[in-house]
């Protein structure tokens, strides 16, 4: 079946290399032999990337939580100390 469907399984690892997704639209071309429209929402600007824009890195900052005692102190410690 998948050397019988190869030249789908091409059109298929294309489409996903460029948007690397793909919706049930885009399956559907494919089916059909043709070359998948882009998805819904996508521009040339997205430059084939995940779609998620920089941003900046930021130092994770730790920060002392209320617990539901009212005591506040930091999340995440070992058990026996909550």
């Amino acid at each position: 079946i998948l050397e019988d469907n190869r030249h789908l399984l091409e059109i298929m690892k294309d489409a996903l290399m460029e948007y690397e997704t793909i919706d049930s639209d885009q399956i559907d071309d494919i089916m059909q032999g043709k070359t998948p429209r882009p998805p819904m929402g996508w521009s040339d600007s997205d430059n084939g990337g995940s779609g998620a824009t920089p941003v900046e890195d930021e130092v994770a900052k730790p920060r002392a939580e209320t617990s539901p005692d009212g005591q506040s102190g930091p999340i995440g410690g070992p058990a026996g100390e909550h």
